[in-house]
């Protein structure tokens, strides 16, 4: 007997010691947000400011949605749904560690997905050891100044599951409405030694007639141990489930993804190759194009160095008749003149001008021409020059760049006017031009 009582007392300063060093495990003081809009800026405004800790958690429990087959693909409505809900809970998170910034206290974010918000938080107080914890007592819209008791269903089962080593402070739009102190373990193992030790009196005092009660108490702490125990493997269980399903989510996801990512890239190779054709389409126009363009351009640049062949023959012609009508002026003045010496003496007689004799024919011309060299030309005495293979000029015996004709009508005038002066004197003038006729092509 004295040996069982040694081998307990053992077992209990073992335990108190194991006790002593869990207490300094996690001081960290632990706020829980809920709700579908994460009320619980209240609660952590009221542990920063009441609670004296310097590092906090904030630990938010998502609950997903639910799937009515395990595994099964989620359709595209709810994927967006709950990846709209996802994002819009770590915004929320994330202005809470603002705020835990802005009040000066280090502080990090815990997400957590699970079916039950409730076994998420128990889980998170059993995984880590979490002695101080805030959370709401029901949401800040329903608080009132009467309000003493729990009235939301997660803290009434919180308050009850919670291990007994873990504090718990429940708030409501930054009151306090509810707490619940928290047993050492130092104590809970002190109170079953106090017990195992009268057990064990009385068992002395009466005999072996009595009933070996510290095999009782030490059945009543396995029993405890093994549903604690029980209880814990539960929770592992349900977490590595969670755990599991959030897995066969994201492999779900990735495969979609994957699925999606190979159909945009046959897309977008088709929509290549579709655009290499249009490309080569566009190319072969384009060269084709500059090719026709380029004969263009070379036909134009023909037509316009023959247009300026031609101008600058049509000049030359323009500057030769300019000069013929200054002539031709000069000679009007001349027959104006021996007009009046024929008036004065009538015995007088004239020759006709050079420039009124055509080089070819010889003769007084009666509709003159200007041909591409610059020279006079009876009109029908030329064009025959030309019918008969003729391509160069009559006078500088050169190639003629085209054959048009212009007529020089200044020239027809003033043949007509010596033409009307007196027939002696026309006679004269033919005998004179007669003696000084030169040779032509």
């Amino acid at each position: 007997m004295v040996g069982d009582l040694r081998y307990h007392g053992r077992d209990i300063v073992e335990s108190m010691e194991t006790s002593k060093r869990e207490t300094l495990m996690d001081e960290k003081i632990y706020v829980a947000v809920s709700g579908k809009n994460l009320e619980g800026k209240s609660s952590l405004v009221w542990a920063i400011e009441n609670s004296g800790g310097k590092e906090f958690c904030i630990v938010h429990v998502h609950k997903p949605i639910q799937n009515s087959v395990s595994g099964a693909m989620l359709d595209d409505k709810k994927l967006r749904v709950y990846r709209k809900d996802k994002k819009k809970a770590h915004k929320k998170l994330d202005t809470f560690f603002h705020i835990c910034r802005q009040l000066q206290v280090s502080a990090e974010i815990v997400y957590i997905e699970m079916d039950s918000v409730e076994e998420g938080i128990l889980q998170l107080i059993s995984q880590r050891g979490v002695r101080k914890l805030v959370m709401g007592a029901a949401g800040d819209r329903h608080y009132s100044m009467k309000m003493r008791d729990l009235q939301s269903k997660k803290a009434i089962y919180i308050n009850r599951e919670a291990p007994a080593t873990c504090q718990i402070w429940f708030t409501c739009n930054g009151y306090l409405i509810s707490s619940r102190e928290a047993r050492r373990t130092e104590n809970l193992y002190l109170e079953c030694a106090s017990s195992t030790n009268s057990l064990i009196q009385s068992e002395v005092t009466r005999g072996s007639e009595s009933v070996p009660r510290s095999s009782i108490v030490r059945d009543d702490d396995l029993i405890k141990v093994a549903v604690t125990e029980a209880e814990t493997s539960k929770r592992k269980a349900r977490f590595e489930a969670s755990k599991r399903d959030e897995a066969e989510k994201s492999a779900i996801d990735a495969l979609k993804k994957a699925k999606q990512w190979e159909t945009a890239y046959f897309e977008e190779m088709k929509r290549r190759k579709e655009t290499e054709k249009v490309l080569r389409k566009a190319k072969e126009e384009i060269e084709k194009m500059r090719s026709e363009s380029e004969i263009q351009i070379a036909e134009s640049n023909m037509v316009i160095r023959k247009l300026q062949d031609k101008y600058s023959l049509s000049v030359e012609a323009l500057r030769i008749l300019r000069k013929e009508q200054e002539e031709l002026k000069i000679e009007l003045r001349e027959v104006t003149k021996l007009r009046e010496e024929e008036k004065v003496s009538p015995s007088n007689h004239r020759e006709p001008p050079q420039y009124f004799i055509c080089p070819i024919t010889q003769d007084i011309m009666e509709d003159p021409h200007v041909a591409a060299d610059g020279f006079t030309y009876e009109r029908e005495a030329i064009n025959g020059w030309f019918e008969r293979g003729h391509e160069t000029s009559p006078m500088i015996n050169k190639r003629l760049p085209h054959t048009s004709l212009i007529p020089n009508l200044a020239l027809r005038s003033a043949i007509q006017e010596w033409l009307q002066a007196p027939e002696s004197l026309n006679r004269s003038s033919a005998c004179r031009d007669t003696n000084q006729k030169g040779y032509f092509f």
